[in-house]
Formats: C-alpha cells, sequence, structure tokens
C-alpha cells in the first residue's frame, strides 16, 4: 500500500489531465488520418508516431518551461 501512495503522490496532476486529451485527440486524429487514406496498419502507426509523439514532447517541454 505504501508503494501505491508513492507513486500517487509523484504523479503531476496537471499533465496526466492534459495527456488525458491529448490522448482522446488521438484517437480523433488516428480514426480520421484512417478515413481519409487506405493504408496498411504500419503506414497508419508510422504516420501517427511521426505526428503524435512530436506533440506530447512540446507539451512536456511546455509545461517545464513556463510552469515550474
Amino acid at each position: 500500500m505504501k508503494f501505491f501512495k508513492n507513486v500517487i503522490s509523484k504523479i503531476d496532476i496537471s499533465l496526466w489531465i492534459i495527456y488525458g486529451f491529448m490522448g482522446l485527440g488521438s484517437v480523433y486524429a488516428a480514426s480520421y488520418i484512417r478515413s481519409v487514406t487506405q493504408l496498411n496498419i504500419w503506414a497508419e502507426l508510422l504516420i501517427c508516431f511521426l505526428i503524435i509523439s512530436p506533440i506530447y514532447f512540446l507539451v512536456r517541454v511546455l509545461k517545464k518551461k513556463y510552469f515550474n
């Protein structure tokens, strides 16, 4: 139980909320890419990885720069 309290106390709530909203947006972006293009699953994963992953990194950098 102490382990879980320790883990929960280290969670950054603002990042957790932002990432939650971004996760929902990522699902919709991926479904939009799938509906527009008729690519195989590997191409879709590559496109999503190249577009969505840098956005998560950018959010973390911006939060560290402006909110700390």
